[in-house]
């Protein structure tokens, strides 16, 4: 089934950036260090920039471990139900969470503008996916009740 197979590499590829990211949480200030070499900032830009990073790793990692639960709940063959809207949902507030997050970093470090603009973009259309969703659900449930 093709539903299966792109859930399970979107469930692997999360698990691989969740990887990445607690990688990156020891090794980001030596590749900080590493970037400040090739491009010098200044020092409000960098501590910008390791700001921005760790306060948005809680939300980047509760996203990451919603979109597990869900791609599981997915393989499970637990499609419509309101436990996968709810964390639509969380990772709808996440989303928002980093760009609300990089909009003061971005003042230090501009680049980090179109973080905000991307973040704020998803966190719409993770709004849209959840609302569709919770439509669905609702068909679902209605359906079960009909004999």
């Amino acid at each position: 089934m093709k539903i299966t197979k792109s859930a399970k590499v979107t469930l692997w590829a999360g698990r691989i950036l969740a990887l990445l990211l607690a990688v990156l949480v020891f090794l980001l200030p030596r590749l900080l260090g590493w970037y400040l070499t090739l491009r010098p900032l200044g020092s409000n830009s960098a501590a910008a920039i390791l700001i921005g990073f760790y306060c948005c790793v809680p939300a980047v990692g509760l996203a990451l471990w919603n979109l597990d639960r869900l791609l599981r709940s997915i393989l499970q063959a637990q499609v419509f139900t309101g436990g996968n809207v709810r964390r639509i949902g969380c990772v709808r507030w996440c989303c928002l969470a980093v760009g609300l997050i990089c909009l003061p970093a971005a003042y230090f470090y501009p680049p980090l503008i179109f973080m905000v603009i991307i973040m704020a973009f998803l966190s719409l259309a993770v709004s849209v996916l959840r609302s569709v969703m919770a439509a669905a659900v609702e068909i679902r449930e209605e359906n079960d009740l009909t004999v």
